[in-house]
């Protein structure tokens, strides 16, 4: 049982931090180069809350996985460091998700909302980042307990 919790905490840590660096480092950037503003907008509208909602869907995993390894063996200072910053990730996220809507509103005001717009873009930007330095981390963590054997 504590394998299974480790292959679905570990896969499900590398399916959220892949999401983040495909998103930033393919997607973003074919969709501003490749469709118009009309275009871009439509597809990153309907993107993004599927993008966040993986997120969210990858940190239940992690979390039930953490759990069920706490449950299963002796709650680790490292587990509990990992079950604590998988807990922050998925807060974190929850907020860029429900961020969603009042991004598209200052989008839609033109530019007498854009610096709400700017502000809210950023923080949700600066969030994402949080997150996958949180995720980086957390795979490594991993990756060096499995080195070391433990």
């Amino acid at each position: 049982m504590t394998a299974i919790a480790i292959i679905l905490f570990t896969v499900s840590a590398s399916a959220w931090v892949g999401a983040i660096l495909f998103q930033s480092a393919v997607v973003a950037p074919a969709v501003f180069r490749h469709l118009d503003e009309s275009q871009a907008r439509l597809l990153l509208r309907g993107l993004f809350p599927r993008f966040f909602r993986f997120g969210l869907i990858c940190g239940a995993l992690m979390l039930a996985a953490a759990v069920s390894l706490g449950s299963a063996t002796e709650w680790s200072g490292t587990l509990a460091a990992l079950t604590a910053a998988t807990f922050i990730m998925i807060v974190l996220e929850t907020i860029s998700l429900l961020m969603v809507p009042p991004i598209n509103a200052a989008r839609d005001a033109g530019e007498a909302g854009s610096v709400r717009f700017r502000r809210l873009h950023g923080t949700s930007v600066a969030l994402t980042l949080i997150i996958l330095l949180l995720g980086i981390g957390i795979l490594a963590t991993v990756a060096a307990r499995a080195a070391a054997g433990a």
